[in-house]
């Protein structure tokens, strides 16, 4: 398996373009019912191309995205320059750098799949004030839910190299272990990508 730290280099471009946002409803669950305010510090472990460290910038929080890959980092730079609460971090979940005590939320948005869990829990319990908040966030392709979905499913699962050992829903059995048999709850939100149909026919059949 590659190294997670690297893999990404290469597709910058396409996290970019093609990754989907996150819901503004994260936003107002984490207001209601862990008392997220616009003057809390987020670190925004693998935070990538910063996608979901603009949605807290958007909320007026501060944002640490803490990512290892320079080529994200980099992306995310650029794309978040308007924002002076955004500072990149080189650094990665087991190991942020950050200060103890320093932030009041850790988020993870499609990248708590990738973490040494052991230690990422040492360090996230390292650098969260008491009485401070996980949140672990991905978004979800539906597998079954038109023809176009369930072949797309079986392509990734006949021709990916390695789409079974790396599918985030493999970690899902280990969050009782990271939070506590009752230490977390599991909510979900309708986010919606429009897609158009234009096909760079050099990386598929032109008659697709």
């Amino acid at each position: 398996m590659i190294d997670p730290t690297k893999r990404f280099s290469t597709r910058v471009d396409n996290y970019v373009k093609y990754r989907p946002g996150y819901p503004r409803g994260i936003i107002d669950l984490l207001t209601s019912e862990c008392g997220l305010t616009p003057t809390a510090t987020v670190a925004d472990i693998g935070s990538g191309t910063g996608i979901l460290s603009e949605l807290f910038l958007q909320h007026g929080n501060s944002v640490y995205g803490v990512e290892p890959n320079q080529d994200m980092r980099q992306a995310a730079k650029r794309l978040l320059k308007h924002y002076p609460g955004f500072k990149s971090i080189d650094g990665k979940a087991e190991a942020t750098t950050l200060d103890d005590n320093s932030v009041e939320f850790i988020t993870a948005g499609q990248a708590f799949h990738w973490f040494d869990q052991e230690k990422a829990r040492e360090e996230f319990i390292r650098i969260l004030k008491p009485e401070g908040w996980t949140a672990l966030i991905w978004n979800e392709r539906r597998l079954n839910s038109s023809e176009f979905l369930r072949a797309l499913e079986e392509l990734l699962v006949k021709s990916g190299i390695d789409y079974g050992q790396v599918r985030h829903e493999n970690v899902y059995g280990d969050f009782a272990a990271f939070f506590g048999a009752n230490g977390f709850k599991l909510s979900t939100f309708d986010n919606v990508q429009q897609l158009d149909r234009v096909i760079h026919a050099r990386a598929w059949p032109s008659e697709f």
